[in-house]
């Protein structure tokens, strides 16, 4: 209304003087979608909206150094794209893009930055390829093991996403505490998409006869115990969604899914909202998480979550779920009938679980990362 009263509705606003130059590096949205470059595609979002907004980083000459062909950048209204030759290559990274981003800040957002451009910025995600490096190829735990460290290092600021991965980086001296930032991610991209309510009965799946797990064959996701737990006798009736790999891929890779499991086979987010708003429970075994999105998307949807107490999961969650022995089957299928056994806990978990889950949204955490980015950008200090 007051664009209205003042008279300026439909009149360009005046252009803000330039306080800084950010280059983004946008060599991950060569890649197929996962939860790094989700990350770093909605933070790269957030700011977007901020400077749409007129807010910081409004002023900034912000611009995406995107490959060439083969992307899946979105169309960003205050962000320049800059396609770039080769850029979706490791060389292109780590040797051309310090030359390309030479007039001003660098941020990196996908764990991989060039040690050449030292007025940088790096998110680094966890220290799972040091944690549980068999969860990885041969060939990718070595250039994890190389470039990251590397990047890192030679960063003025270093993002990652709980403290928990923050003391990890320490440990395995990949970053520096002092100049690691947490940022925690965002889950209520889970809500912008109505649930596709038809699913679950399309894969033979009743309310509240299910649970879910994400199916991954990398060790530490810990997918055994559960595979075991539902093998015991109490819940011989629950099914068990598995989301993403198939039968055949766990199988092959030494895990023994049980005889109830239902493969959905990898969904999008209206699905997934779906899964999580009818399920029994949320099953998240992990033994190492740099921050858990599943088990905050779960909440939000008033999905109860039973999940290993190990990661940064207790400190992403706290008392709003409940935990189970990583390694005691027996506990999980005790944790998940519990959940069953009176309507008292299961509204507790519901109730706290979506307080909890709230205080994760993307506009905070882009809020956060234009203050953290701020005296980069700007040169201050």
């Amino acid at each position: 209304m007051q664009a209205l009263e003042d008279g300026t509705e439909g009149r360009p606003q005046p252009t803000l003087p330039v306080t800084g130059r950010l280059f983004i590096n946008g060599k991950f949205y060569s890649g197929a979608m996962n939860g790094v470059h989700r990350v770093a595609d909605r933070l790269l979002r957030e700011l977007d909206a901020l400077a749409v907004a007129r807010e910081r980083p409004a002023g900034w000459d912000m611009r995406l150094l995107v490959p060439a062909t083969d992307h899946w950048a979105p169309s960003f209204k205050a962000i320049r794209t800059v396609p770039q030759r080769f850029g979706h290559s490791q060389l292109w990274e780590q040797a051309i893009l310090p030359f390309a981003a030479r007039s001003g800040a660098l941020a990196s957002f996908a764990n991989l930055a060039p040690k050449g451009h030292s007025r940088k910025l790096t998110m680094v995600h966890d220290a799972q390829f040091r944690l549980s490096p068999e969860s990885y190829p041969a060939k990718l735990r070595l250039g994890y093991r190389v470039l990251i460290p590397r990047g890192a290092r030679s960063s003025r600021v270093v993002l990652t996403v709980s403290d928990y991965a923050r003391d990890s980086l320490m440990t395995f001296g990949i970053a520096d505490a002092g100049r690691t930032a947490v940022l925690y991610n965002g889950a209520d991209h889970i809500l912008e998409l109505p649930a596709d309510g038809g699913f679950p009965t399309s894969r033979g799946l009743v309310t509240g006869g299910y649970c879910v797990v994400f199916g991954s064959v990398a060790r530490y996701k810990n997918l055994a115990v559960v595979f075991d737990a539902f093998r015991r006798h109490a819940l011989a009736d629950m099914k068990l969604a598995v989301i993403g790999s198939s039968r055949e891929t766990l199988e092959a890779a030494g895990l023994a899914p049980p005889p109830q499991a239902v493969f959905v086979g990898p969904i999008d987010d209206a699905a997934l909202r779906a899964l999580y708003e009818n399920a029994h429970c949320l099953v998240y075994p992990s033994r190492t998480e740099g921050f858990g999105l599943p088990p905050v998307e779960a909440m939000l949807c008033g999905c109860p979550v039973v999940a290993a107490p190990a990661g940064a999961v207790p400190e992403i969650c706290r008392d709003a779920i409940l935990y189970a022995g990583m390694d005691d089957a027996d506990d999980w299928a005790s944790q998940i009938v519990a959940l069953g056994a009176g309507q008292g806990l299961r509204a507790a978990k519901i109730a706290g679980g979506r307080v909890r889950a709230s205080a994760f949204t993307w506009a905070a955490a882009g809020a956060r990362l234009a203050q953290i980015l701020t005296p980069l950008v700007e040169q201050r200090g």
